[in-house]
């Protein structure tokens, strides 16, 4: 089971998605917490769904390049900028990013 960060297709039919593992997920949270990343730490829970609207996706992205800078480990950088690229892609479409266990 992944932690599913979607933003629809613009025709609503399909959806373009960066998955997070669970052990990821808690490597990130505990990031998260350990610098006060507020936007991140929305999603501490795993099994809950969380939609950022477009407003609260820059604050989003300022928290992943803070991780990006961190001492993350590869793959958590990796997941970081996958999710940067798919914030950019929900800005620009003006749509919601949602994360959805799946």
């Amino acid at each position: 089971m992944a932690l599913d960060f979607a933003v629809l297709s613009e025709d609503e039919t399909s959806a373009d998605i960066v998955s997070l593992e669970w052990v990821q997920h808690e490597v990130l949270i505990d990031l998260a917490e350990q610098n006060k990343l507020m936007q991140l730490l929305r999603f501490e829970d795993y099994f809950e769904e969380v939609d950022l609207v477009p407003s609260q996706l820059p604050k989003l992205a300022e928290e992943l390049d803070l991780v990006k800078k961190s001492t993350a480990p590869p793959d958590i950088v990796e997941f970081a900028n996958k999710l940067a690229a798919l914030i950019v892609v929900a800005i620009k479409r003006k749509q919601k990013l949602s994360a959805v266990p799946d």
